[in-house]
């Protein structure tokens, strides 16, 4: 809860003084290393944008009375807010308002990144005290050429095979929106060190949407390696949710789905995994969350805040993460050894001596296994796609191993 009081605290954004802040604060619990990107850098269709730099925002009445201090909460203005000075009239001044009527406590969080925009953001009790005529803005923010901060930790495995876990940083004044997932990406490092592991795991810190563009672009991540990816964020209030990877049924998919009861197809919205899943890309990437963002009311407001998330919550998501993890460990993936279309089974003594019309079940299921066989698969995998207990599959899987015909990948 420390570390998540002073990430809470800062400024982040996608490139802010704060971030690094916030990076040296993780590095303080799991060892990171920094990568810089630099502002105006293109990254696939997308470019890097300047530093947002924040020097005063504020809104006061007719009498100069400070209605708005940003300084108050940074939510209170838009993120990415450019500058503006002056008087307005309160009917235009609404125009450049946000509030949220369902929780008239809470601060709205909106941003403009790659637009230019200004404007506040306020709770709807405090909209309804705006009753002056006219009202004074003096919004004062700095764009400057900086670095997009991306930390990564590496945990060393025996394949050359790749984990990718990622959550990002630059949410402020949010806790379970994107920090839960940070606090849970560090416990579970710390979990996973000391462990013999087969693949390699690497941990992703970084700004949403364009610091997953940043590392792909950057060969950070290489699709050709990754085993899976898995998003956390939004991991600590309610029960586990797993949102799906593209490809539907992945060896991923079918553990998490044994643990996690609540399920929902990959769509293309949401977080980071639009642009792992994306089509020059295609990593499989399912998200784990708790409740999903944009299904609590309290999603990207000031009432996201340290009492809504619960560090018991978070905990147990860790060791489920943990479960996940070490079970994918635990199943090997089998490919043939023989090429050049199906093996000759009559030379191992494993097809019939006298052909007849049609096929047994067991001739069935022996076709199917040794057709799965293709280093995408384990017996898990196998078992589903057949409707088979994992004990009936592996029985075939050790006799085609005992006569080389497959093997471990």
């Amino acid at each position: 809860m420390k570390l998540l009081n002073k990430l809470y605290n800062l400024n982040r954004s996608l490139l802010s003084d704060d971030n690094h802040i916030a990076l040296e604060y993780i590095n303080s619990e799991i060892p990171l290393t920094i990568h810089k990107y630099k502002s105006g850098e293109k990254c696939f269709d997308w470019t890097i944008p300047k530093k947002w730099k924040v020097n005063r925002g504020t809104l006061k009445d007719s009498n100069g009375n400070i209605v708005i201090d940003c300084y108050n909460n940074i939510l209170h203005l838009i993120n990415y807010s450019t500058s503006f000075s002056g008087k307005i009239l309160k009917n235009d001044l609404i125009n450049y308002l946000h509030y949220d009527k369902d929780l008239p406590d809470a601060i709205p969080y909106r941003t403009s990144y790659y637009n230019d925009n200004w404007g506040f953001c306020l709770t709807y009790n405090q909209f309804q005290q705006l009753t002056d005529d006219v009202y004074y803005i003096d919004i004062d923010t700095e764009f400057e050429d900086d670095h997009l901060l991306i930390g990564e930790a590496t945990i060393k495995g025996s394949s050359k095979q790749e984990v990718v876990l990622t959550s990002y940083y630059c949410h402020p004044n949010q806790i379970n929106d994107g920090l839960s997932g940070v606090i849970l990406l560090i416990e579970l490092y710390n979990k996973l060190k000391t462990l013999n592991l087969k693949y390699t795991y690497k941990f992703f810190f970084w700004p949403e949407t364009i610091g997953c563009l940043t590392a792909l672009s950057n060969n950070l991540i290489n699709p050709n390696c990754t085993e899976y990816a898995l998003v956390a964020t939004t991991v600590g209030k309610g029960d586990a949710h797993y949102k799906k990877t593209y490809l539907d049924n992945h060896s991923i998919d079918n553990i998490i789905l044994e643990l996690v009861g609540n399920k929902k197809k990959y769509q293309p919205t949401g977080s980071d995994e639009r642009q792992l899943s994306s089509q020059s890309i295609r990593i499989p990437t399912g998200v784990l969350t708790t409740i999903p963002y944009e299904q609590f009311p309290e999603y990207h407001t000031s009432a996201d805040d340290l009492n809504f998330v619960s560090m018991d919550t978070i905990n147990n998501m860790v060791e489920l993460y943990l479960k996940i993890l070490l079970t994918y460990e635990s199943y090997d993936k089998y490919k043939m050894l023989i090429g050049g279309g199906e093996p000759f089974l009559s030379k191992y003594n494993l097809y019939r001596s006298i052909g007849t019309p049609g096929n047994s079940k067991h001739e069935i299921i022996r076709n199917w296994i040794l057709h799965y066989c293709d280093g995408t698969k384990n017996i898990k995998d196998i078992s589903k796609l057949l409707d088979l207990p994992e004990q009936d599959i592996a029985e075939y899987i050790l006799q085609y191993e005992k006569n080389q015909i497959i093997r471990k990948v």
